[in-house]
């Protein structure tokens, strides 16, 4: 299956500083509405050292739960949710054309149905997985899945030595994202 859908506007709010925590040093914020799933969303490309970006998004109304990142809505609106969160991509590298990018794949927390899903390979890593090599191509990145740290890699090519930069990438990933202990 093919994405067809075209995604949503997303619009760029604001850049920051992270002045909440270690692990990157500035944040670009973007935010976009779903009319399917009648929700806002926020993303966040966080920049880490080495020009690696982090893309995550949470639903807007979840903004001040500790598990934002772990909740699913399961409204049936991913293909455009991913699509319009992959906007970000272009949007920055014009200012970095050297950028990598990683989406990280949070495992789901659901109390209503206790569920409590694994690290590895969980559900939102399949999706990136499938979709993201649709989304974008391989002209300007190499891409990577790292199954049992749910995690998937677009490594800009200008960076020259790949494989020497993903094995940067792997160790922000492992240092910087907890509980992701094992990356192949």
């Amino acid at each position: 299956m093919l994405i067809t859908q075209t995604g949503y506007p997303l619009n760029f709010i604001q850049e920051e500083p992270a002045t909440y925590v270690a692990c990157h040093d500035r944040t670009w914020i973007f935010k976009f509405f779903s009319p399917k799933v009648k929700l806002h969303y926020i993303v966040r490309a966080e920049r880490h050292s080495h020009e690696f970006f982090a893309i995550k998004f949470y639903a807007k109304k979840h903004k001040r739960s500790d598990r934002k990142y772990n909740i699913v809505i399961n409204k049936g609106d991913v293909a455009n949710i991913l699509v319009t969160c992959a906007k970000a991509i272009p949007y920055i590298l014009t200012d970095y054309p050297n950028a990598s990018f990683g989406f990280i794949g949070s495992r789901t927390i659901d109390p209503y149905s206790n569920k409590v899903e694994g690290y590895a390979n969980n559900q939102r890593y399949k999706l990136y997985k499938y979709h993201i090599p649709q989304l974008i191509g391989d002209q300007v990145f190499v891409h990577t899945a790292y199954k049992k740290a749910s995690a998937y890699s677009l490594i800009n090519k200008n960076v020259g030595d790949t494989k020497k930069y993903e094995k940067k990438v792997k160790s922000i990933i492992v240092n910087h994202y907890e509980n992701i202990l094992d990356i192949e």
